[in-house]
């Protein structure tokens, strides 16, 4: 096979993965059992066409299960997920019931008994949701009951496209220490099933109505705290009886970080003097006091600081996703990012650790192309593609160098001392590099001319840039005289 049809086999493997995994796909493989049934038998039965009718209503229904039960409930208290074992084989039963119209044109009364035992497996499946339709002004009063008991002052503010919960993933461990209680206010259905563990409330909030609830002018809440800057904010940026923090979700060079719609926050909670100069350099017209500089503490928390860098055996690559826009693509995922894994993997002399952002691939067909290869490539060779919900920190400890583009993996990796190589898939000249991208001073650039094997040969003799990570660590993540974790909870102290 030529090294074109390899391509063009992975991109079709990337596709048809793409169709089968969507939530919609079973409804379509029953119109077309339906569609071979009739080709079959040159005729379509009544019961036939009821049986499809019921297999896809069926079908629809899970395909929307999440939704529905955030809808139905759009005022709740969320307790720890846990995937019910009926609910876990509902994907593998609703596929096999698509065949039902097949079997229906061959044989009705064995299609007709079939049918009966995917209603009674689908209404087990449903039950919950409809116990939550007969409950759920119960479920709202609860809601409401356990928010007055509680009397949470701070609350933090989630919000975004599907995959957004490592935003506020990061910030738990943080939020869990400090003094106020903490209220979590998810706006999507499907933020809480990607959320680690917490033991902090957690209430889902649908409506505006329901922010109501938690924001109105009797509310024992006086900040909200804000990991990402989305439209949706303004939904609760019009409560003005509130202080309203922009916290972010990581502190690098990406120009998204320099909107004008900073400036409805209160206060921003940057790291250090980088994110401050960053603000004034786009010339935002900043207030006395609204920028706090309080580090990461949930980096400084989570990772180990390196005094000595000995041999270079695990290499983390966390490559950032593609943007929504073609400015703002940092990513490094396409050719430069497949050449050095093959490299590190080819080598036989280091560990590859693949970590892909959870948005890599959605937005652009070119990322998602190139992602499969490099997934293809990893599996190939045994090497485990890293989970969402699998901690950057925790692989940030296991490795000794880490492998990256102009993103916040960059600048919470300062805080090891390790050594980082900076993805240039533009081949940026080096000035203009460190001029837009100021992180960059602190990494080895890496691009597609680059002797991947040799850049890091040196790195374990000399280590050239260590004085510059350093410095970088002092100016993007502050040098106080206290923790980050200190200076964040007197920042939000009452």
């Amino acid at each position: 096979m030529s090294k074109l049809e390899a391509e063009r086999s992975i991109f079709m493997k990337g596709m048809l993965s793409k169709v089968i995994d969507h939530d919609f796909f079973p409804i379509v493989l029953s119109l077309f059992s339906l569609f071979i049934g009739s080709l079959i038998e040159l005729s379509v039965s009544f019961l036939t066409v009821a049986i499809f009718s019921l297999v896809c209503g069926f079908q629809f229904l899970s395909g929307f299960y999440t939704k529905l039960d955030y809808y139905i409930a759009s005022l709740e208290i969320k307790r720890e997920f846990k995937t019910r074992a009926i609910r876990r084989w509902s994907r593998q039963v609703t596929l096999a019931a698509s065949s039902l119209p097949l079997i229906a044109s061959l044989s009705e009364k064995s299609a007709l008994l079939m049918m009966l035992g995917y209603i009674l497996i689908s209404s087990l499946d449903f039950w919950p949701l409809i116990k939550k339709i007969i409950n759920r002004k119960k479920i709202r009063a609860h809601a409401i009951e356990v928010i007055q008991s509680e009397k949470p002052v701070v609350a933090v503010y989630v919000t975004g496209v599907k995959g957004v919960a490592y935003q506020i993933n990061q910030w738990l461990s943080v939020l869990e220490k400090i003094d106020q209680s903490v209220i979590i206010v998810l706006r999507e259905a499907d933020i809480f099933t990607d959320m680690i563990p917490t033991k902090l409330l957690v209430v889902t909030t649908r409506t505006q109505l329901d922010l109501e609830v938690i924001f109105n002018s009797r509310t024992s809440i006086k900040k909200i705290l804000y990991p990402a800057n989305t439209m949706k904010n303004v939904q609760a940026l019009r409560y003005h009886h509130l202080e309203h923090y922009f916290i972010n979700h990581g502190e690098s060079d990406k120009t998204v970080n320099q909107s004008k719609l900073l400036m409805a926050y209160d206060y921003l909670l940057v790291a250090g003097p980088l994110s401050e100069d960053r603000l004034k350099a786009a010339g935002l017209p900043l207030r006395e006091n609204q920028v706090v500089h309080v580090g990461r503490p949930q980096a400084e928390m989570l990772l180990t600081y390196e005094t000595k860098i000995g041999e270079i055996k695990n290499i983390l690559y966390a490559p950032t996703w593609e943007g929504h826009v073609k400015d703002v693509d940092y990513s490094s995922i396409g050719q430069l990012g497949y050449n050095l894994c093959e490299s590190i993997i080819r080598s036989n002399q280091y560990k590859l650790i693949f970590k892909p952002h959870p948005y890599t691939g959605k937005f652009n067909g070119y990322h998602n192309k190139w992602l499969n290869k490099i997934i293809r490539l990893c599996r190939e060779n045994n090497i485990d593609v890293c989970k969402e919900k699998d901690s950057i920190y925790d692989l940030m400890n296991d490795s000794d160098l880490l492998l990256c583009d102009i993103s916040s993996v960059l600048n919470d990796y300062l805080i090891t001392g390790k050594p980082i190589l900076l993805c240039n898939p533009k081949a940026l000249e080096y000035e203009n590099l460190n001029i837009n991208f100021p992180s960059s001073k602190a990494a080895n650039l890496i691009n597609n001319e680059s002797d991947l094997l040799a850049i890091i040969n040196i790195i374990e003799k000399q280590d050239p840039m260590r004085r510059a990570r350093e410095e970088m660590r002092k100016y993007s993540m502050g040098d106080f005289g206290i923790k980050s974790m200190e200076k964040f909870r007197l920042e939000l102290t009452v």
